[in-house]
């Protein structure tokens, strides 16, 4: 039995601290919440001087790698899945790291591991050192890894995170190969016609003006088209750099005006919403199932989804559980939350298995996703094809057309 100290919501207002005896953390949670408080932070007396605030909200500093330092989702997904079986073969923390980076072959994230293992060695936990790498180890990923730490279950909390990450990348996978086809089309119908306005039109048009013949009304809008694009293709480059550097740094309240709008769109609002509510649904769940309070897994969830709409939402219903209400409660006059997801949760919250209908819920909204994916690729690929044909073919019968003029026996 560890002692544990604790700060918690009784009621809406009144805030209460004190110290019991639990197992591990996610006992003294379940006690918390079994005394009818809502716990705000939870953990061992040991460690209350060197854990002043919550985790989420732990400052750390950025370790600059260099300007390619960049670290491949996919070099962190076998490290964690690595370090995950070498600690349940019971291989201690220091080995393991040392075997991680002896096997590790990209330069980046061999010195990142090496600089793990140093801070270890030193006395530092595993998400201590982790934390100096916030550009590659997300708060989501620390917050999991401390709470492994604390509750003692490292390597079973390492293996959630290696399921999770492969989810993800399973989503994101499935939807990259249905739109790849699509991709490719309009990658090639681009370079198409680039090369017909680039090189076979300006040569045809010198033709042309060779036989001093007036031009049909279709070849003089081709030739004219072909002109503006040779001489001013370089505005083209600079509007689009524009476009991306001032949507990167959007404000905010045009970002929620902007996130809005894809949410009302026809077909691809629908998967916009489910995909946010399954990725949602998948990392809420995954905190959870870690022992990480409600109150502080929203926390952590919020900055992980990616629209503006959905993340206001979520800090008012962080803000309503911090002041007491159950989730459900909290959750349930949201417009952009149905009411599936509502009930759902509820069930979850009165059965107290929680994190399985959010996992559920993710698994539901993932198949919805595939499923429109699947419709968007049907349509979107004879769309294109067909817009390809049309743009080659006006271009075809433009250059033609003189000709046919010219021998009108052709």
């Amino acid at each position: 039995m560890a002692e544990f100290s604790y700060e918690a919501k009784k009621g809406p207002k009144e805030l209460v601290k004190g110290t019991f005896e639990a197992e591990n953390q996610e006992a003294a949670i379940d006690k918390l919440y079994g005394m009818g408080y809502v716990p705000i932070r939870v953990f061992p007396v040991q460690q209350e001087t060197s854990n002043k605030r919550p985790r989420a909200e732990t400052s750390v500093r950025n370790e600059r790698l260099g300007l390619f330092g960049n670290v491949r989702s996919r070099d962190l997904s076998i490290f964690i899945i690595q370090l995950a079986s070498l600690l349940r073969s019971k291989v201690p923390l220091l080995e393991a790291m040392g075997i991680l980076y002896e096997q590790t072959e990209r330069t980046v994230f061999k010195k990142v591991i090496k600089d793990l293992r140093s801070e270890i060695r030193n006395g530092k936990s595993l998400s201590q050192a982790m934390s100096k790498y916030p550009g590659i180890f997300s708060p989501l990923f620390i917050n999991m890894i401390e709470s492994g730490e604390v509750a003692g279950v490292l390597d079973k909390t390492l293996t959630r995170l290696a399921e999770f990450r492969n989810k993800e990348e399973a989503m994101r996978a499935r939807v990259s190969s249905a739109l790849a086809y699509p991709i490719f089309v309009i990658a090639v119908g681009i370079v198409t016609v680039s090369v017909l306005f680039g090189f076979v039109i300006p040569r045809m048009g010198g033709l042309f003006n060779e036989m001093g013949k007036s031009l049909p009304l279709p070849t003089k809008i081709l030739l004219s088209l072909s002109s503006q694009i040779k001489n001013y293709w370089y505005l083209g480059v600079i509007i689009i750099g524009l476009a991306v550097f001032v949507f990167q740094h959007i404000r905010k309240d045009r970002r929620i005006v902007f996130d809005r709008i894809k949410l009302k769109l026809p077909l691809l609002g629908d998967f916009f919403k489910k995909s946010t509510i399954a990725a949602f649904s998948r990392t809420f769940g995954l905190l959870l199932a870690n022992g990480i309070p409600i109150f502080q897994a929203i926390k952590i969830t919020i900055p992980t989804v990616d629209n503006e709409i959905f993340r206001t939402e979520l800090i008012l219903v962080h803000k309503k559980i911090i002041d007491g209400m159950s989730l459900e409660q909290s959750i349930k006059g949201s417009q952009w939350f149905p009411p599936f997801v509502v009930n759902m949760l509820s069930v979850g919250e009165r059965s107290g298995s929680l994190e399985q209908s959010l996992g559920e819920i993710a698994g539901f909204y993932e198949r919805e996703v595939d499923k429109i994916t699947k419709i968007m690729t049907s349509l979107l690929e004879p769309a294109i094809i067909l817009g390809t044909g049309l743009i080659v073919g006006f271009i075809v019968f433009a250059m033609l057309l003189p000709i046919f003029e010219i021998n009108p026996g052709m």
